[in-house]
């Protein structure tokens, strides 16, 4: 499961590929501006979850030089291509979860009331 912060820059990372069928050149730059301010990256953090993103399987990153500044050529892999749909499922979990919350919680407290009020 991933982490804000490397989700953050997956969504970058897959709107930028999402356009170009699969495949884009980004500058590290452009990440790092795109982020949202509270998950703000340097260039050491950016190339660490780069790095994570790749092993765990969602691209195929290779690092270049253009205009002396470096790029990324990302190449997204099927696990990559299904990100948007693990967003989707992560959101349907996390309501499901807080909704089952609330049930138990109800069940428990009219059990407490309906043993209280026995005894």
């Amino acid at each position: 499961m991933l982490n804000q912060r490397e989700v953050s820059v997956m969504k970058v990372v897959f709107d930028a590929c999402k356009k170009n069928n699969g495949t884009c050149i980004v500058a590290n730059n452009f990440v790092l501006q795109s982020v949202p301010e509270k998950h703000k990256l340097d260039n050491v953090k950016l190339d660490v979850i780069l790095k994570q993103l790749e092993y765990d399987g969602y691209f195929e990153c290779t690092k270049s030089q253009k205009d002396g500044a470096t790029v990324n050529v990302i190449a997204l892999k099927q696990k990559g291509k299904a990100f948007e749909r693990e967003l989707v499922q992560r959101k349907r979990e996390l309501v499901s979860s807080a909704l089952w919350r609330v049930i138990f919680a109800a069940v428990g407290a009219v059990v407490a009331l309906v043993i209280q009020r026995v005894f």
